[in-house]
């Protein structure tokens, strides 16, 4: 086609969307268009926030639905938030659903690592993280880091806050907070990001960058996006310059770890995570081949740690900011949670927090089920992608054909009526307590913030702990308010964060 008809037909397209986006005002927002298909759709949840969007969609249309882009391309989901339907593909037919190819084309972050590799792959990182993950030794270092980051860390930043009055941005913050602990798990390094002056991380702007750039692929025609992908325009142009930065990154560090090795420096080796791998890997590569040790690939290395760092940074600060968000507009509830401090560790009004164990400060039942409804109405990870394996049915009815995409809202069945009562719009810790006291089990197909099935969260507990540990010492010292007229809204990306962050005042409660 010549260059004049490509910009003809592309002039004709634009010209009929915006009267289509017109027409869509007075007109269901699932109306399915000749030739475009859902496209409207598309674009109205990328222009209205994509979340709240397919929340309100899914309602419409008893919380399961299919979209369809242009009839000239592959794209097309089918979307729920039927607990029926989550038990069906992620546990009782889990073994028909897979990331699939595509996945792994519009996350070609990830590579192979474990949040985008399926079988044997999958298996195997599986397997070691697990093996470190119960390992005690490893919760007791992730424990002693978090506090060593929030009494020189954290604590500070907000005292500064306090004593001088700037705003606090608290989603850099805690970004912060847990990108230091999971670097120093993952790779035996302190980033020294928390401090006063909040120093420029590049790498974790770049993780942001590519995240938004996932979603924006999931809502175009992959033909679309892998051409801006070759030129580099746009949002792909951004994702090229956010790819070196976070390869640059890791392949220092793996080939600083090398060099440590080399050397003998291995004094942390059972709980820096890379270097377990190494280690496992080198054995298992002796013991299978008979041959001399050598080390893996840095390309598996380069894999796990961007996965690693990616889980490790993003729910938790995820939950942390959306649970101050919460916390700081429902005093009565942040007040609870102080009594039951007090209770549980003898404490007085103005005494310094001593960081109990945690053990102990597993014991919150209040602090628990606080957390619990944070991540109910804001999981970390927002949207579960499975690729079916073969034909299927789900018990909604919807058939899904081989191949087809299923995408698991959990953002909207956190806010489903159906599920959580006519007050699942409103933030009630005590939803999640018994008579008895005693936190509430909801089954994971209704209550899906760790995923549920073989590929539920590995790091549940490690998540939790982290949180625990964080909430306790931070609303025992500190009180927050959002900066008036700021706006909170999800951002349109496959991590649930706030688009501009989470600014605000700070007030000191017991810190001198």
């Amino acid at each position: 086609m010549a260059t004049f008809e490509i910009v003809v037909a592309i002039s004709l397209l634009s010209l009929s969307l915006i009267w289509l986006l017109f027409r869509s005002k007075i007109t269901h927002p699932l109306t399915y268009w000749p030739l475009i298909g859902h496209t409207v759709t598309f674009i109205n949840a990328a222009r209205l926030g994509a979340h709240d969007y397919l929340t309100y969609l899914l309602a419409q249309s008893g919380y399961t639905t299919e979209l369809k882009g242009p009839s000239f391309t592959k794209l097309g989901y089918i979307i729920t938030s039927d607990p029926k339907n989550i038990r069906h593909v992620l546990s009782s037919n889990a073994s028909n659903y897979n990331k699939g190819p595509g996945f792994k084309k519009k996350v070609d972050i990830w590579g192979d690592g474990i949040l985008a590799a399926d079988s044997d792959s999958w298996r195997f990182q599986r397997k070691l993280n697990y093996s470190l993950f119960k390992h005690n030794d490893f919760l007791r270092m992730v424990v002693e880091t978090a506090h060593r980051k929030l009494e020189d860390g954290a604590f500070p930043i907000l005292d500064h806050a306090a004593d001088l009055g700037p705003e606090v941005d608290l989603r850099d913050l805690f970004q912060r907070f847990t990108i230091e602990i999971t670097c120093k798990f993952l790779l035996g390094i302190d980033l020294n990001s928390l401090s006063v002056d909040l120093p420029v991380v590049p790498f974790t702007k770049a993780f942001d960058e590519y995240k938004e750039v996932i979603f924006s692929r999931m809502t175009k025609p992959e033909s679309l996006w892998r051409l801006q992908k070759w030129m580099k325009i746009g949002v792909e142009g951004k994702a090229a310059k956010a790819a070196t930065i976070i390869d640059d990154f890791i392949y220092q560090q793996i080939s600083l770890k090398r060099k440590r090795l080399r050397e003998g420096l291995q004094e942390d080796v059972n709980f820096d995570m890379i270097s377990t791998f190494m280690k496992v890997e080198a054995e298992a590569s002796q013991c299978e081949m008979d041959k001399p040790t050598v080390p893996i690939s840095d390309m598996f290395l380069r894999d796990s740690v961007v996965n690693i760092l990616s889980a490790g940074r993003d729910p938790p600060s995820s939950a942390l900011t959306w649970f101050f968000l919460l916390v700081s507009t429902h005093s009565l509830v942040e007040q609870k949670i102080r009594e039951e401090l007090k209770v549980a560790f003898g404490l007085k009004e103005g005494e310094k927090w001593q960081f109990p164990s945690f053990q102990d400060i597993n014991k919150l039942v209040y602090l628990h089920a606080a957390i619990c409804e944070t991540l109910r109405l804001y999981p970390a990870i927002p949207i579960n992608y499975k690729a079916a394996i073969k034909p299927d049915i789900l018990p909604s009815g919807q058939q899904v054909g081989k191949g087809a995409i299923v995408l698991i809202l959990f953002y909207a069945q956190g806010r489903m009526e159906s599920i959580w009562g006519a007050d699942c719009l409103e933030f009630k810790p005590e939803r999640w307590i018994s008579e008895k006291g005693e936190i509430i089990h909801v089954e994971s197909s209704k209550f899906t913030a760790f995923s549920a099935g073989p590929r539920s969260c590995l790091g549940k507990d490690l998540a939790l702990m982290e949180l625990k540990l964080a909430i306790a010492a931070i609303i025992w010292n500190y009180h927050f308010k959002v900066v008036e007229g700021h706006s909170v809204v999800p951002a349109n990306s496959i991590g649930l964060y706030p688009k501009h962050g989470l600014k605000v005042h700070v007030t000191k409660n017991n810190r001198a």
